[in-house]
C-alpha cells in the first residue's frame, strides 16, 4: 500500500508542466477600443519564431457574433529593431496580414504603419505607429491534479513582456 501512495505522489508530482506562449502585442493601443491588434509567430512555443501574422479585429466580436475588419490601405510598412523596412501587402476582405507568407520574417520588437481600417458598422478608424513588444505567457498545469480538482485548473505564472520575465527570472 505504501508503494501505491508513493508512486501516485510521484505520478502527480512529475506530471505538472509548465507552458510557454509567445506573442506580440503593441506597447500602447493611444486609446484606440474599437479594435484589438496583436501579431501572432509562426510557433507560439517557441521565443525565435517569426511573426506570421498582424491581426486587427473588431472588440465586439465574440463566440456567437462575428464581425469584420477591413485594412483599407493596399500595404502596411513595417521596421524591425535594426531600422529595416519591410512592405507587405494587406487582403481587403481580411484583418490579417500574413507577413511571413510575403517573405517578412520579423524576430524582434517591430514597429507597424498599419493606417486606416474600416469596422462592419462602417466606423473608419486611422491607426497611428505602434511599436510591438513581444510577450509571453507562461502557466503551469498539472493533469492529474486538474482532472481531480476540476474548479482550481491551470495557474497563470507570468504574462508579460519577454524583457520583464527576463528580469523577473533573475
Amino acid at each position: 500500500m505504501k508503494k501505491i501512495f508513493i508512486s501516485l505522489l510521484f505520478l502527480i508530482i512529475l506530471t505538472a508542466c509548465v507552458s510557454t506562449r509567445y506573442s506580440y502585442y503593441p506597447v500602447s493601443s493611444y486609446g484606440i477600443k474599437k479594435v484589438s491588434i496583436s501579431a501572432g509567430l509562426v510557433n507560439a512555443e517557441d521565443e525565435k519564431s517569426p511573426v506570421e501574422y498582424i491581426g486587427v479585429s473588431d472588440v465586439r466580436s465574440n463566440v456567437n457574433t462575428s464581425h469584420k475588419v477591413k485594412i483599407l490601405s493596399s500595404t502596411i510598412k513595417i521596421i524591425d529593431s535594426n531600422n529595416k523596412e519591410y512592405i507587405a501587402k494587406t487582403n481587403s476582405n481580411s484583418g490579417y496580414i500574413h507577413i511571413y507568407k510575403q517573405g517578412v520574417v520579423i524576430t524582434d520588437d517591430f514597429k507597424a504603419y498599419i493606417g486606416k481600417v474600416q469596422l462592419d458598422d462602417g466606423t473608419i478608424i486611422d491607426i497611428p505607429p505602434l511599436l510591438f513588444k513581444k510577450n509571453v505567457y507562461v502557466e503551469s498545469y498539472n493533469p492529474v491534479t486538474d482532472t481531480i480538482n476540476a474548479g482550481a485548473r491551470t495557474k497563470r505564472l507570468f504574462n508579460g513582456t519577454v524583457e520583464d520575465y527576463k528580469k523577473q527570472k533573475k
